[in-house]
């Protein structure tokens, strides 16, 4: 009686293993669907999702797509009753059970790491809730990672206190507090504020979290400030911008600009200098075409309504206008250097030695821009014609007028970049890594540099003077020759030193975990302006942080996927809930 009892168990066990293998089979399609939509950024529930609609959702449709071409599939939307894995529950139960094992990745390189920098901005979704982006960024063995954690909505907790505890909580239940060496913010009161701003009660719990105001906003204040100052600057970026609208309100006008132009304006937005720049220099390259424009509106005034033709002869006049011309190639001249500057400050690769390296070239270029006047004084004349003495004016004070307004606009950019690119000093550090300087570290040691580590991050170290030895070996060695701090932790990885340079290895994973700007955390507004839309406006906080990772972090999601412990993890998570159905092997 036991033997035959025993037989029976152990058929019973096989047979609901053998259930519960084809139920897993089967949650593994829902679980593809679900990356599937995902990381896509699409939708998931459908307006109308009974038996005869014929639209009843993404996720619904895709697996009955995919059911057409899988009997077992098909089998079980077909006859199972109990669970068949298309409710808004089980949804959202697999979206965050997948997000939770990223997470999970997401900690375990976290943990790893020597160190961890903290990147925070704030933006507004369509339903008008503040939503706060949290990134981190830290060296893996493949490289610098920047990673998105999650949204967080802060609508009714704005204020630094608010902001600095959950920034402190999360490291504290990341368990990486104590590796925390640079924090990112915009420039924002709140935020950058050195005596009550979340970077201050942040660096309360985490001495060592320098706070770096993100480059890019930086160079956008300078700019902005720069030329701000000057009325005829801001009348002559009033008139340019105006000039951009002027096309986007019409799709008749945007037609004609399609036609003669063959390129449109770009819009300007208001925090983004960048765009300001894309403007001017398509206006400065295309200058002809628009007045051809312009003259074809004036003569065919059958064709146009009166705004049109007004503002048409009104933007000709400004094109034909020297003080306008002449300010057209003066920003020209600048914004040729300051959007390759903008492209350096927003890499995620690159150290922030090597940027401050860029900024110093860019002041250079400044200076060497106010050389250039006698060329764009004459070269104006020949397109617009000399200038008209303005009323009490002298005819020969003009040019020298004209100089005076050149060499002040120069003059206040430089002024903006020397003030807002400041804190050389407590980045001194970070030369003990400028590939540039190792011919010249042979010769003499710098020790300024090495003090400076030495008072700001000589905790982190285990051994100073081993440090200061590797180093020295590092700058008499060819194989480091010309290697950026990002070029050396590779080396150093992938030739097996980092265990006989270990000290060496700990200031290159430093300088490479300090970010330079915000542009990563910026780039995940977009994400969220896709997936939390108009219609999908009251998508719950914990959904639309956990679609966003999969949206953001698609590369870590499918190399989740590819190493194949992916589904395994989330049938496990997914599992801890009592359900209706076997997924449990006995």
């Amino acid at each position: 009686m036991d033997l035959q009892i025993n037989k029976q168990v152990r058929r019973e066990t096989e047979l609901h293993n053998e259930k519960v293998k084809k139920n897993r089979q089967i949650l593994k399609r829902l679980i593809d669907c679900v990356i599937f939509l995902g990381k896509q950024e699409l939708s998931f529930r459908g307006h109308d999702e009974r038996k005869e609609s014929t639209n009843k959702g993404n996720y619904v449709e895709l697996l009955s797509c995919l059911a057409e071409h899988d009997t077992d599939l098909h089998y079980h939307l077909s006859t199972n009753k109990v669970f068949t894995g298309t409710s808004g529950k089980i949804q959202n139960d697999l979206i965050s059970a997948i997000a939770e094992v990223m997470g999970e990745e997401i900690r375990r390189e976290i943990n790893q790491a020597p160190f961890v920098a903290i990147m925070v901005d704030e933006t507004t979704d369509v339903s008008n809730t503040a939503q706060l982006a949290l990134m981190v960024r830290y060296v893996t063995d493949t490289g610098v990672k920047e990673r998105f954690v999650r949204f967080d909505d802060v609508t009714g907790n704005k204020r630094a206190d608010d902001i600095a505890a959950l920034l402190i909580r999360f490291l504290e239940d990341h368990d990486c507090l104590d590796k925390v060496v640079a924090q990112c913010f915009d420039g924002a009161a709140v935020m950058a504020s050195g005596l009550n701003g979340v970077q201050a009660k942040v660096k309360e719990k985490a001495p060592l979290a320098l706070f770096i105001h993100c480059y890019a906003h930086r160079l956008n204040l300078v700019l902005t400030q720069g030329v701000s100052k000057l009325s005829e600057c801001r009348i002559f970026f009033s008139h340019l911008n105006g000039l951009a609208a002027y096309f986007s309100r019409s799709p008749k006008r945007t037609q004609l600009l399609d036609e003669i132009c063959q390129r449109r304006l770009p819009r300007v937005a208001p925090t983004r200098w960048q765009y300001s720049s894309r403007l001017v220099n398509t206006v400065f390259e295309k200058r002809a075409a628009l007045q051809e424009l312009f003259q074809h509106i004036l003569e065919h005034l059958g064709e146009y309504d009166d705004e049109s033709v007004r503002c048409a002869d009104g933007y000709k006049a400004h094109l034909e206008n020297f003080e306008f011309c002449f300010l057209l190639s003066t920003f020209h001249g600048i914004f040729e250097y300051s959007d390759v500057l903008f492209g350096v400050l927003q890499n995620r690769k690159l150290d922030i030695q090597f940027c401050l390296k860029r900024v110093d070239e860019f002041c250079d270029t400044i200076e060497r821009e106010k050389g250039r006047f006698a060329d764009i004084f004459e070269s104006t004349v020949r397109e617009a014609g000399a200038p008209s003495a303005r009323r009490g004016q002298a005819q020969g004070n003009i040019r020298a007028r004209y100089q005076k307004l050149h060499s002040d606009i120069l003059d206040n950019i430089l002024a903006q970049v020397r003030n807002r690119f400041k804190d050389h000093e407590k980045l001194m550090f970070l030369s003990l890594l400028d590939p540039q300087q190792f011919e010249a570290y042979r010769k003499k040691f710098p020790d300024s540099a090495f003090s400076n580590l030495t008072q700001s991050h000589g905790s982190l170290f285990d051994d100073l003077a081993r440090l200061k030895t590797e180093l020295t070996v590092m700058y008499a060695m060819a194989d480091f020759e010309g290697k950026s701090p990002a070029d050396l932790l590779a080396f150093l990885q992938q030739k097996d030193l980092v265990e006989s340079m270990r000290q060496l290895y700990t200031l290159t994973s430093l300088a490479v975990t300090i970010p330079i700007s915000t542009a990563s955390v910026e780039r995940t507004f977009s994400a969220l302006k896709r997936i939390k839309t108009y219609s999908r406006n009251a998508t719950g906080e914990a959904r639309l942080s956990s679609l966003a990772s999969m949206a953001i972090e698609r590369d870590l999601l499918l190399e989740l996927k590819r190493r194949d412990v992916l589904h395994s993890r989330v049938i496990e998570l997914f599992v801890n809930k009592d359900r209706r159905m076997d997924f449990v092997f006995k």
